[in-house]
């Protein structure tokens, strides 16, 4: 039987996933608490967390719905029956279900959503000779050689001042040409977490056409049908060397992206047109199938960081809006 409370799990929520790695724009980590003391004995993991999925979590008594998108963003200026996410919050606090959302702290977190994502992938991932170079400066750290995909070759490297000279010069050994052009040095208070940053830049092992690349994302994230659209006049036969993905709406991180392909959830018509005309293919699985599947592999993590007294279920109800018929 579970002795956890209510406020210890959330703490071991915020440790797994810090929310300093989340946008300042967004609404995360505990939403909804019950007036009373609560012990969690039963979770239940969720994408979204609509009235089907409320309804599953009454029928099971649950203790706390872990919803990965925030069910409170835009302030609620009342709680009625009438709106559906008001009327969901108004069951949580009803039925005393705390409500925690952690959204882009796990996107950006190492290990991941989008970590996950670009499991797709796997195998097919080259480690960037970069790595061997700033090891020969042992004043600098790089922070992982998948970074924040805004640009195209971008990576995070911490490093006193004393030590730049050098590195711009390691920089300047990078495989595309001008690369010190691109340089951005930034002072830093408080350092980064290492391999946290949005979205992913992936440099493959070996081109792999872009039909192939279709068919590793469709597997991975059991999918029958996504959306495609190919760069310029290029054909399905493309060989793809680069792929830079964000879960969700990745659209305005990736737009000025170099890469052969982009993996996200949606973008707008006029952000696809941008992409091809600019030479990179585009590959969209809507919105919640890029960061679902990755609940049951979080499922492990959370069980392993609260032990097996605490029931940790995925949701059955939960799924994209959106289908292909």
């Amino acid at each position: 039987m579970s002795s956890l409370t209510l406020n210890s799990v959330v703490d071991e929520f915020n440790r797994l996933a810090p929310l300093s790695l989340a946008e300042s724009w967004d609404n995360v980590g505990l939403l909804v608490e019950p007036t009373s003391s609560k012990i969690i004995k039963k979770i239940l993991l969720t994408n979204d967390l609509t009235n089907s999925v409320m309804q599953e979590a009454e029928s099971s008594s649950v203790d706390l719905i872990y919803s990965y998108h925030p069910p409170i963003f835009a302030p609620l200026k009342r709680i009625t029956a009438s709106n559906w996410k008001e009327n969901i919050i108004a069951r949580c606090l009803e039925n005393k279900i705390a409500v925690y959302s952690p959204h882009t702290a796990l996107d950006a977190l190492k290990g991941g959503v989008n970590d996950w994502l670009a499991e797709a992938f796997e195998g097919k991932k080259l480690v960037r000779s970069i790595l061997e170079l700033v090891a020969s400066v042992p004043e600098a750290r790089l922070e992982e050689h998948i970074s924040t995909a805004d640009g195209y070759e971008q990576m995070t490297i911490m490093a006193p001042e004393k030590a730049l000279p050098s590195i711009i010069e390691l920089v300047n050994q990078c495989s595309f040409a001008n690369a010190s052009r691109y340089v951005r040095i930034i002072r830093v208070e408080k350092p980064p977490i290492p391999g946290s940053g949005m979205g992913r830049l992936i440099r493959l092992s070996e081109p792999i056409t872009i039909n192939r690349v279709v068919e590793l994302v469709k597997t991975h994230l059991k999918l029958q049908h996504v959306r495609l659209a190919t760069a310029g006049n290029a054909e399905n036969n493309m060989n793809v060397e680069t792929i830079a993905l964000c879960a969700g709406s990745g659209a305005s991180l990736l737009k000025n992206v170099k890469a052969d392909v982009f993996l996200t959830g949606e973008m707008s018509h006029h952000e696809v047109l941008d992409a091809v005309h600019r030479g990179t293919s585009v590959i969209l699985c809507e919105h919640s199938n890029t960061e679902r599947g990755f609940l049951s592999k979080w499922k492990e993590v959370l069980h392993s960081a609260l032990g097996e007294d605490v029931q940790i279920d995925v949701s059955l109800n939960d799924h994209d809006p959106l289908q292909v018929v």
